[in-house]
C-alpha cells in the first residue's frame, strides 16, 4: 500500500483572476470571485496567467474564505504552501526517507541561533547534529527545477549563516524541496538572483541537496516518491554571467505619439510593449539604466521609458551563447503587433518591439518562451 500523506481534508478547484498583493490571490469558482490566502511570497508568475487553475481548501478569518493549496503545471500537481511543504519535510524526516538522515534519535523544530532561525535540528545515533534549512521549489519547467522565483536575501543570509556554523561543529545542509514530480535536475537560479548563485557556487562546508516529491491528487503527497535529483553545477557555472539579454514589459496608459530619435514619431497604442534587448558585458546596470530618468538618450527605448512608459516586469536570461534573434522571432509569432524599426537598427529582425493588447506575463505562450530559454541549454524555443 502506498505511503502517502493528505495535507488537507478537503479541496476545490478555482481559476485564477488576479493577484492582489503577496498574500491574497483573487480567484473565480462557479462563476464567483472570491479572495484566497496565499501561504507563498514567491513571485510564481509561471502559474499566474490566464486560465491558471489553483486548488483551494476552506480556510475561513476575517479576510479569507479559502487557503490556496496547490495548482496544475505541465499536467503536474504543484503544491504551493510552504508551510505545509516544511510540515511535509518533517514526516520525511520522521519516516527517515531522506538517504542523509538516518538512525535519526531527535527532531527540534524552527531552531534559533542569535539572529538566525532554522528548520531543522537533528540529532543522530554517533553523528554530528545537522542543522537543516529548507527551501520550497515550486519553479520547475520541463523537468528543469530552479530556486529562488524572486531575489532572496533570506536564502543568502541562510547559506552564510550555515557556513559560519559548520565552523562551530555542526554539520549543514540546506535542502530544495521540489513538490512537483516531473523535475529531473536542479539549478539555482542565476537569471534571478545572481548574488545568491555566486554564493552557491562558492566552495564552502554546507552541503546542498534537491530532491523532488509526487503528489497523486491535489492534497496528497505519496512519500514514497521521494527522489534525490541531480544539481546541475557546471551549467549554473557557465551561465551564471553578467551577460546576457532581457525582456522589458512596458504599460501604456493611453494612446500617444512619440519622437523616437531618427526613428522619427511613432504613434503607440494603448496597452503593453515588450522590448527584448541584450548586454555583452553588464546585464544588470543596463536593465537598471532603463529605469533612470537621468540619463543621456542614446537607443530608441531611451526615448519612452521610463518618461512614457512605466517598466511592469524585466525578465533577465544569463546565457553564454547569443539567442536575441530568438527571442525576437519568438515574440513575433505572438504578439499582436510590433513598431517597425524599433530597436533593430543593427539587427535583421523587422523589430525589437512588440505590441500586445493584455499584460504579456498573464500569457501561458509569453511565459514558456521566458522559461524555455532560462531552462533550456540551447536557444531551442518550445512551440505552444
Amino acid at each position: 500500500m502506498m505511503d502517502t500523506l493528505r495535507l488537507y481534508a478537503e479541496w476545490e478547484a478555482a481559476s485564477f483572476v488576479e493577484r492582489e498583493n503577496r498574500f491574497c490571490l483573487l480567484l473565480k469558482k462557479d462563476g464567483t470571485a472570491f479572495r484566497a490566502y496565499i501561504p507563498n511570497t514567491g513571485r510564481m508568475e509561471e502559474f499566474l496567467v490566464d486560465g491558471g487553475t489553483f486548488f483551494v481548501s476552506p480556510f475561513k478569518t476575517e479576510k479569507f474564505t479559502y487557503r490556496v493549496v496547490s495548482t496544475l503545471y505541465q499536467d503536474n500537481y504543484v503544491l504551493l504552501d510552504t508551510i505545509e511543504a516544511n510540515r511535509l519535510v518533517n514526516r520525511l524526516i520522521q519516516k527517515q526517507y531522506f538517504p542523509f538522515l538516518k538512525n535519526v534519535e531527535k527532531v527540534e523544530r524552527e531552531k534559533s541561533f542569535g539572529n538566525v532561525r532554522l528548520d531543522f535540528l537533528v540529532h543522530r545515533y554517533k553523528r554530528k547534529p545537522l542543522l537543516l534549512e529548507v527551501k520550497t521549489c515550486t519553479l520547475c519547467h520541463n523537468g528543469v527545477a530552479m530556486f529562488p522565483d524572486a531575489p532572496s536575501t533570506r536564502a543568502l543570509r541562510h547559506i552564510e549563516s550555515l557556513n559560519r556554523l559548520a565552523a562551530q561543529g555542526y554539520e549543514t545542509r540546506m535542502l530544495f524541496i521540489i513538490p512537483n514530480g516531473s523535475a529531473k535536475l536542479f539549478m539555482p537560479n542565476f537569471h534571478t538572483d545572481y548574488d545568491f548563485t555566486k554564493k552557491f557556487l562558492e566552495p564552502q562546508p554546507l552541503n546542498f541537496s534537491a530532491s523532488k516529491i509526487r503528489m497523486v491528487d491535489p492534497v496528497t503527497v505519496d512519500l514514497e516518491s521521494l527522489e534525490d535529483i541531480k544539481i546541475e553545477y557546471d551549467r549554473a557555472v557557465s551561465s551564471c554571467t553578467p551577460a546576457g539579454s532581457y525582456l522589458l514589459v512596458l504599460k501604456n496608459e493611453n494612446k500617444k505619439r512619440i519622437q523616437a530619435g531618427k526613428l522619427g514619431t511613432v504613434s503607440f497604442e494603448k496597452g503593453y510593449y515588450v522590448y527584448a534587448g541584450s548586454a555583452l558585458r553588464g546585464l544588470d546596470s543596463r536593465v537598471s539604466r532603463h529605469s533612470r530618468k537621468r540619463k543621456k538618450v542614446f537607443w530608441h527605448i531611451d526615448f519612452i521609458a521610463p518618461y512614457h512608459m512605466s517598466i511592469e516586469r524585466v525578465f533577465a536570461i544569463r546565457r553564454p551563447d547569443k539567442i536575441e534573434s530568438k527571442i525576437v522571432n519568438a515574440l513575433q509569432s505572438i504578439c499582436n503587433d510590433h513598431v517597425k524599426g524599433f530597436g533593430a537598427s543593427d539587427s535583421k529582425a523587422k523589430s525589437h518591439l512588440f505590441f500586445f493588447k493584455k499584460p504579456p506575463f498573464r500569457l501561458k505562450e509569453f511565459m514558456n518562451i521566458v522559461l524555455d530559454l532560462n531552462t533550456s541549454s540551447g536557444a531551442y524555443i518550445t512551440k505552444t
